[in-house]
């Protein structure tokens, strides 16, 4: 059996310990992927961790703000 090598996540900085952690100060509703897991596999927007392995956090763009003078 291979050893399990650590990298694996976006941020290339996981360990045993952080692997399926979303980076510090967000949530699942912070992911482009919140409506597809909270959805299909019963997260919740202010959940910490990730179920995919390797971890899929990847932070969804904020919406653009039009508008202009009235």
């Amino acid at each position: 059996m291979s050893a399990r090598t650590h990298g694996c996540c976006a941020d290339k900085a996981c360990t045993d310990k952080t692997c399926m952690e979303l980076p510090a100060g967000k949530t699942c509703g912070h992911c482009h992927l919140e409506l597809i897991c909270c959805e299909a596999f019963g997260k919740t927007p202010a959940d910490t961790n990730c179920n995919w392995f390797p971890r899929r956090f990847n932070e969804r763009k904020a919406a653009s703000k039009e508008g202009g003078s009235a």
